[in-house]
Formats: structure tokens, sequence, C-alpha cells
């Protein structure tokens, strides 16, 4: 040790180390910035090691400084400053210290080659990959405490490589709720039934942002690719899109050069996309009180940058869903959210024209105002710029359906639903789809997967309890709606699910004990035949709301089935002419266009009833021709026949009304269907129904026995 330190071989070895860390720093950073061979990095650590032994040999003979190199004496030379040459034995040694450490890292990196061959061979299978997921990152902070930014980021890659044409990308939705499951990448790849899956991990200390990405092979788990980045927090978009255009570059054999596959949720605030990711993170809680949350995360976002897009669009995305109406949280008037979202959206436009999730939300604010045309445009540009955007899908689906266009409807709910098979929402739409199709089938394995899923929802019951009730089964339909509402009690909806069979059935004493809404107190009175008291009820309604035609409608309905038919024709045409055609031809029933028609057809003015009379045939046979089941739409087509006069036509539509789960109560004392109350057919198919009625009226009442 002492000689070591006389010939200063520990320094000289100390200098080289440090030189050496440094090149390998310098072409880490190098190879995160530039596309490089991946043999760069190995052979330039087996070249340093390589040439440490020749250092440590030289340096036992010479004495490096920055003086320049000098000649290390010997021990015997202390006596003797004259300096000898190092002779053939030394160098005999020198070479040989180069030759085998030579030999050595030749070695190793051709085994590398070989490594990074193999891998090689595998990527023209991957790069003929055409789908991907990617999963949650994992937390990695010491603290376990940014969940937010790890599911945020994975979020944010997945909306990049959702813009990339001819890839299915998977809603992060689905990959989030199949990652709480416990299951691996691989397995989630499957179920979702795409090739690969990127997965990694996250951690921020500091203003220091550490990335690490791995892709796997969803057949095999074999890992196609992995990097590491070290970065400032504020470049964590760049990372964003290095992942983004790495990926495709593999996985489509495409090579997208640098700046041109850029995240458009850029900002250049670290704290404002900090709040931008906490609110997705309380937005993706879907409930009252994180909704509230993430408005005001979204709005400090926007406070902290005033020029961030995203940001502008999650707040509007808040607002429109804390609106009033179904499937949204009703805390805010409709218009009110509306025109706050509005211009949200178009300050994100005016940032961002080419943000697809902007369009997305601009769309959904149309559909909320019934503007479904405007609606479908802005769908339509969002899926333009983002082809995998699942929920531009699913809200055109709801537009297209508002607008009776079905084939159209169905093909774009399939597509959401391949997109993002678990979202909650969109797979119960697809199934109340597939029941409207009569697909029952499939619609019944949906809605028990969807039980498997989502163990807490309602959802998988409702959706049951509509398919039983669209069969005529009102016992499995009040069945599957107890169960709901064991698991959402305080669910107001779901008291109608329970009241709607009863109510068929004519179970009026459970239906008292189930609720005093007097929006029943007419059907109670029907049931228990108080026909007077019906009336003068209903005669107070009209007079109290003389503008209001749907309750001169009830009236006159009313008054059709059990009183004065003269009465119930000026009720039913008086007022007819306040509401638009929307309402009028109200689908599948083509209500109360079909009354209406009825009603002039009585009075004589029979070219207004044909008119009305050939819109509603128009609109049942454009609905029948788009596959659609309604039991209604078979029941409405009975109703035309009768009032044309077709008997036979209308008895054999009324039978496969019964034959698809027509069981209405009201059926016999329809007025539309008096010409054909003395046919036989008519009769046996009216008995048909009582008999099964009163089959189930037994057993519904069994189940509120117990």
């Amino acid at each position: 040790m002492s000689e070591l330190r006389r010939r200063k071989v520990v320094k000289s070895l100390v200098a080289y180390v440090g030189i050496s860390w440094l090149i390998l720093q310098i072409v880490s950073v190098l190879g995160s910035i530039i596309t490089m061979s991946p043999l760069v990095g190995p052979g330039t650590f087996l070249l340093l090691a390589c040439g440490l032994p020749v250092v440590l040999y030289w340096s036992w003979h010479f004495d490096f400084s920055f003086g320049g190199i000098s000649r290390t004496p010997s021990l015997d030379e202390k006596t003797n400053p004259k300096l000898t040459p190092l002779g053939w034995l030394r160098w005999t040694g020198l070479m040989a210290v180069v030759l085998v450490s030579g030999f050595l890292s030749v070695h190793y990196f051709d085994l590398i080659k070989q490594e990074q061959q193999v891998k090689q061979a595998s990527l023209p299978k991957v790069s003929l990959a055409d789908s991907i997921a990617v999963l949650p990152f994992t937390d990695k902070s010491p603290a376990q405490n940014q969940s937010y930014l790890a599911l945020g980021l994975a979020e944010e890659i997945t909306s990049l490589l959702g813009r990339s044409d001819d890839f299915k990308v998977s809603a992060s939705r689905s990959s989030q709720i199949l990652a709480e499951k416990g299951l691996g990448p691989a397995e989630i790849g499957q179920r979702l039934q795409v090739a690969t899956v990127l997965t990694g991990s996250v951690s921020a200390i500091g203003e220091r942002l550490n990335v690490r990405v791995e892709l796997l092979a969803s057949d095999t788990g074999q890992t196609l690719w992995t990097e590491n980045f070290s970065r400032e927090l504020k470049d964590v978009f760049a990372i964003e899109s290095e992942i983004g255009r790495a990926v495709v570059n593999l996985l489509q054999d495409k090579y997208i050069a640098a700046g041109s596959f850029d995240t458009l949720s850029n900002t250049s605030n670290t704290d404002a996309y900090v709040m931008y990711l906490k609110g997705r993170e309380q937005y993706r809680k879907q409930t009252t009180e994180s909704m509230k949350e993430a408005r005001h995360l979204f709005e400090q976002a926007v406070a902290l940058d005033p020029e961030y897009a995203k940001a502008y669009v999650g707040l509007a995305d808040t607002l429109i869903l804390l609106a009033e109406g179904d499937s949204r949280f009703g805390i805010i008037k409709t218009d009110i959210a509306a025109t706050l979202a509005t211009q949200y959206i178009d300050k994100a436009l005016a940032r961002q024209p080419d943000m697809a999730e902007a369009y997305a939300a601009k769309g959904y604010i149309s559909f909320m105002l019934n503007d479904f045309d405007s609606a479908i445009l802005d769908f339509d540009n969002a899926i333009m710029l983002n082809p995998n955007l699942a929920i531009a899908y699913m809200w055109k689906f709801l537009a297209l359906n508002s607008l009776h266009r079905f084939n159209e409807s169905i093909i774009v709910q399939e597509k959401s639903v391949e997109l993002d098979p678990l979202f909650l929402t969109n797979t119960y739409n697809w199934g109340i789809r597939l029941t409207t199709l009569g697909r029952l089938d499939e619609a019944k394995i949906i809605f028990k997967q969807l039980e498997i899923n989502f163990p807490k929802s309602t959802f998988s019951h409702e959706g049951l309890a509509n398919i039983y009730f669209s069969q005529g089964d009102y016992v499995g339909a009040i069945r599957e709606a107890q169960k709901a509402k064991k698991l959402s009690p305080d669910n107001q909806d779901l008291v109608f699910k329970i009241l709607g069979p009863l109510i068929q059935l004519g179970l009026i004493d459970i239906i008292k004990e189930q609720t005093s809404d007097p929006f029943y107190d007419a059907t109670i009175l029907i049931f228990e035949h108080k026909y007077q008291q019906l009336f003068e009820k209903m005669d107070f309604e009209v007079a109290a709301n003389p503008d209001d035609y749907w309750i001169s409608f009830e009236a006159g309905w009313y008054q059709a089935m059990f009183g004065d038919k003269h009465k119930a024709l000026i009720l039913l045409t008086d007022k007819s002419n306040i509401i638009d055609d929307v309402d009028k031809f109200f689908m599948p029933h083509c209500s109360p266009a079909i009354e209406i028609a009825w009603a002039q057809q009585e009075l004589g003015d029979y070219v207004q009833a044909l008119t009305l009379i050939n819109q509603c045939t128009h609109l049942m046979e454009e609905q029948l021709g788009s596959s659609v089941t309604y039991f209604e739409l078979y029941y409405l087509s009975a109703r035309i026949y009768a009032l044309k006069g077709q008997t036979d036509k209308a008895i054999q539509a009324l039978q496969t009304a019964i034959d698809n789960g027509w069981r209405e109560w009201w059926t016999k004392y329809d007025p539309l269907l008096k010409g054909l109350a003395e046919e036989p057919e008519f009769q046996t198919l009216v008995q048909f129904i009582d008999n099964d009625l009163a089959r189930q009226r037994i057993e519904a009442a069994a189940l509120f026995a117990k």
C-alpha cells in the first residue's frame, strides 16, 4: 500500500474513475435526446472498463500530472537518479494486460450484441402491433402521495397516443379499473384485446421527476422496450412526447421526428399542471362532492396559468356534469352550466384549436341544449382529431339516438365500448341498446358482468329489470329493482322501477305502502273504479293549468277510456297545436300524435287524422327497419291498422306485440282498438293478457309479504 501511495496509483485511479463516470453521464443524456444505437452505452462502458487495468499498469510506472507524464523511479533508483527504460519484460506485461482486457471487453461486447440481435429479431412481430393500453403508472414516491401524478401521466400519454391514425388505444378508465382489481399487465392487455401494454412508475422529489416506462407484449408478457427519464418536473410534457413518439415509432414501424408529436396539454407553470392533475383525480371519482372539488382545482389551474387550454376543458367538462339532467349531478341549472362551459371551451379552442377533448365537450353542451345536429358535428371533429376518444363516441351515440338515427348509433356505440369496455355508463348504455335490439341474451351477459365488475353499482340490476319488463316479466323486474334499491336506498329513480311493474299488476295496496307521491293518485283511483273522483280531480287540474296540454291530454285519455267520449275528443285536440313535433311524435308510442289522430278521426277531420297517422307509420317503419324491437312499436302498428280499419293486420300486430312482451293492463280499454272488440281473436289475446297478469300478481304480492 505504501508503494501504491508512493507511485500515486490511487490518485490516477480516482481521476480515471471520475472521468469515466462523466463520460457515461454524457452518453446517457445524449441517449435520451437523440436516437442512438442501443450498443453505444454498453460499448462505452466496456471500453472504459478495458482501459482500467491499462491505466493501473501505466500509473505504476509513470506519474500523470498537469505538468506532463514522468517516469516514476523504482526503490533501487533512489540512490541512482538515472532512469532506466521499462525493458522488454515490462513491455511484455503491458501487452499482456492490453490483450487480456481487450479480449474480455470484445467477448462481453459480443454477448451484448447477440442479445440485442435476439431482441431485434422479435421487432418485425412487434412492428405489426396496432393496439395498446396505457396502464396507471405506479407511485414510487417515498410518501406514496403522488397517485395524481402517476394516474395523470398515464392518462395524458393515452390521450397523446390516441391521436395516431390506425392505432387502437384503449381508454385509461378501463385500464385503471382492471389494474385496481389486481390483474397483471399481460392479463389486462388480453382483457382489453390489445396487442401491447405500456406500464411504468413515477416519482417526483422536489423539482426532479423520475419516470420509468416499459412496453410489454400482451400475449407473452415479453418486454419489448424500456426507458428511464430523469428530468425537471417542468419538462414532463417533453417526456410525454418522447414516450408517445417512441411507442408509435416502434409499434407502427414508422419514424416520427422529434417535435412533431407534442402533447396539447402544455403549460409553463408547474403548479398549474399539478392542480390540473389533482383536478382530474377528483373528476375520475364521479361523485357530487368530488366534482365540486375538481371544479375548484381546475379553477386554480386556470388562475395560475390563464393560457392553460387543457385546464379550461377540464373546467367546462366538470360544469357539464354538474348540470341538471339524466346521468348528471343536477347541482347547476342546465342553461347556466351550458353558458359557463361554452365560455371556457371557447377559451380553450382559441389557445389550442386542435384539442379533441374541447370539441367533445362543445358537442355535449349542444346535446344538453337539444341541438343534436350541431352536437354531432362537434363530436365528428373530436373523433377526427383523436380517433380513440371513447367519450366522444358515447356522446355521439346519445345524439344520434335522439335523432332516431338508430343504425348509425349502434355502430358508434360499438366503437365506444371497444375503446372503453369497462366504463360503467358506457357498458350500461350498450346493454340497454342490445335490449332494444332484442339481443336479450347478450344484454343479460353484459349486465351480469357489470355486477361482477361493479358490485356496488345499481346499473346491473336496473339493466336486468329493464330486460324483464320488456319481456312482460313484471315479477322478475320487481326482483331486480328491489336488489338495486338495497344498494342505493335513497335513489328515488329506483322507486319507479318498482312501482312501474306494480302498476301494471294493479297491486294498489302495495303501491300505497311504497309511496305517497300524488303522481300515482289517478292510477289508484282507476284501479279502485272511482271514476267520478278521477274526473273531478282532472277537471280541477285542467282548470288550474289552462296552457298545459299534457294535463289536458291526460284528462282526455281517462275520459276516452272510462268516461265521456265527446269530452275526451275536445281535451285531446283543443290545445294540441301548442306542442312541437318532437314532443307530439314521441317514439316508440308516437304519442300523443296517434291519440290525437283518433280524436280527429272521430270528429270527422279525416285529412288531418290521416296526416298524423302517416307520420306515425313512417316513424314506426323507420325504427323497425333499424332492427329496434320495442314491443311498443308492434302495439303502435296494431293501433294504426285499427284506425285504418285493417282488422286482420291489427290483430296480427297485436299478437306480435304480446309475443314480444306487451302486457299493458289497459289494452282492453284502448279506444283506438274499439273496432276490434267484437273479434274473437282480439278477445282471446285480451284474455291471455288478463290471465298472465293475474298469475304474476300473486307471485309479486308474495315478494312483499316476506
